[in-house]
């Protein structure tokens, strides 16, 4: 019998019920292996008597350094039934940074795949390690191994709804990354809404593509298993792989990045490939240009939806809705999900009406418990006592939410507000460019000027004149970039963001005294 089972909302619970309905259905497709319901759940429980029996207590931080894989879907769930915390670690990040984490969070163990911890075998000396993988490991102990002899049965753990499940950590990117605190009811609720928003069928097929360690492809994994749909893991992106896999597995619900889905849409060999099983395409991480967008609807046949939130406020928090998509362009968010309010509200705290430009806040169960060990800055996220998302937007007159901008990316030029986000989207139109950020650098008559970075597509030419006469035609002057930069390629983090702190601080010295562009 289960403790407390009666009215308890835990994560754990999501794989047992669905094992409970579709026993013999397939939930991972991770290469060669494949993993029915029953066997997840199955799994899960083994991997949680392991802990329990073992030494490890409720409320214990155990930290993965791992991409996808159906291993680790097994060790997080499993997490979640023995009431431990499970404390998901980008492997990108640097090594003092992964450091900083392990000790923030007082973790002892870390699970997670040979490449990330072997490189840094001699740093995790001191912490018991669990390899993923068919392999031996040449040190720690193989995860697969901890499943053998252990029960299949659920263990009796008490879990609260707001007990801790997971602490996901920030990019950190103004100083040490914050632990975000997620409780079992915040995953458990934002999964249901997602199923709801997206139109997620049990008959779903779905690709596991962006990391699993973040909170966007987590949630939506969440929504999957919690409706039986099936998850197939793909490690990494390459477009031809990804649409041999579409074909092959028939996938009908992709989850990608906009630049992904334009590396398809304009791939060369595009033709080759049947995608017509394509129902629904969600994206995240930044709005899609116009080109892409029709082309994807039209081309594929499918269902587009943006879907958005932040690891402190768990996604889904607003979706810009298949409906929407064609009928109005540009930085849309949509509407809030049924799990949220949300508001536009002033420095002073007051609720601002349509079309006025103010920070987005929610409200609703998704919201953080809090950032770990830091509760001045936890405070202020909740400022009157709301959600403070550090984004500026507007709702317009068909009650649609307009993202403007991130609070800190706004560039003050030359006495107005420019909200990089618009040039971005302006300059992605241009049918010759493949990405592009917009940051403002330090400059003596603008006091920041407006600069844009560009990639080319794939396979084309571009010239900084170019951009600049395209977005003298679709931009008003003074949001025209006083200089443009044909690069290579910009720095992301591993979940598709561009990092503007980093261009930032690289050209922060670019407008300097001599330089050619400070006479603009």
């Amino acid at each position: 019998m289960l403790v407390n089972e009666m009215n308890r909302v835990a994560i754990g619970d999501m794989v047992r019920r669905t094992a409970g309905r579709v026993p013999n259905k397939a939930a991972f497709v991770d290469g060669d292996v494949e993993l029915n319901y029953k066997q997840l759940d199955e799994k899960t429980n083994q991997f949680a008597h392991y802990l329990l029996n073992n030494g490890y207590q409720k409320g214990d931080c155990i930290a993965t350094i791992a991409g996808n894989s159906y291993e680790h879907a097994i060790a997080f769930f499993g997490l979640a039934k023995a009431g431990m915390t499970w404390v998901p670690i980008n492997p990108g990040i640097s090594l003092a940074e992964k450091q900083y984490i392990l000790e923030e969070v007082e973790a002892t163990t870390i699970l997670g795949d040979p490449a990330f911890l072997f490189n840094n075998l001699e740093d995790f000396k001191h912490y018991s390690l669990y390899v993923f993988g068919d392999e031996a490991p040449k040190a720690g102990t193989s995860f697969i191994s901890t499943l053998e002899n252990q029960s299949t049965e659920e263990p009796e753990v008490d879990i609260q709804d707001r007990d801790i499940a997971q602490i996901m950590f920030t990019s950190g990117t103004t100083g040490n990354p914050k632990g975000v605190m997620i409780s079992h009811q915040s995953v458990f609720i934002a999964s249901l809404a997602n199923i709801i928003e997206i139109d997620i069928k049990p008959h779903t097929k779905a690709t596991i593509m962006m990391p699993m360690f973040h909170c966007a492809q987590h949630t939506f994994l969440a929504s999957f298993v919690h409706i039986g749909a099936t998850c197939v893991v793909i490690k990494g992106f390459e477009p031809a792989s990804l649409m041999q896999t579409v074909q092959d597995e028939s996938i009908s619900l992709m989850f990608a990045l906009p630049i992904m889905y334009k590396a398809i849409l304009f791939h060369p060999n595009r033709e080759q490939y049947d995608l017509s099983s394509l129902d629904t395409c969600v994206y995240a991480m930044a709005p899609m240009d116009r080109s892409t967008l029709e082309k994807g609807i039209k081309e594929f046949g499918a269902k587009f939806a943006l879907g958005t939130g932040q690891t402190e406020m768990y996604p889904a928090t607003m979706v810009f809705k298949p409906e929407e998509q064609l009928r109005r362009f540009g930085s849309y968010w949509g509407t809030s999900s049924l799990i949220n309010d949300t508001a536009i509200m002033d420095d002073e705290g007051n609720i601002l009406p349509d079309g006025q430009v103010g920070e987005i806040v929610h409200r609703g169960p998704n919201v953080m418990s809090g950032y770990l060990n830091n509760d001045e800055a936890s405070e202020q996220t909740r400022e009157f006592n709301w959600h403070h998302t550090g984004d500026l937007g507007y709702w317009d007159e068909d009650g649609q939410m307009v993202f403007v901008d991130r609070k800190k990316d706004i560039i003050k030029t030359g006495g107005e507000n420019v909200a990089s986000i618009k040039v971005e989207q302006t300059i992605l139109n241009h049918p010759s460019v493949g990405n592009a950020v917009v940051v403002g650098l330090p400059h003596e008559r603008w006091s920041e000027a407006v600069t844009a970075f560009v990639v080319p597509a794939e396979g084309k030419e571009l010239t900084k004149e170019e951009v600049i006469s395209y977005c003298k035609e679709h931009l008003g002057a003074f949001q025209v970039p006083k200089d443009v930069l044909i690069v290579d390629e910009l720095p992301m983090t591993t979940t598709g963001k561009i990092q503007k702190h980093r261009v930032r601080t690289q050209f922060q010295s670019h407008y300097m005294q001599g330089n050619p562009m400070e006479r603009n």
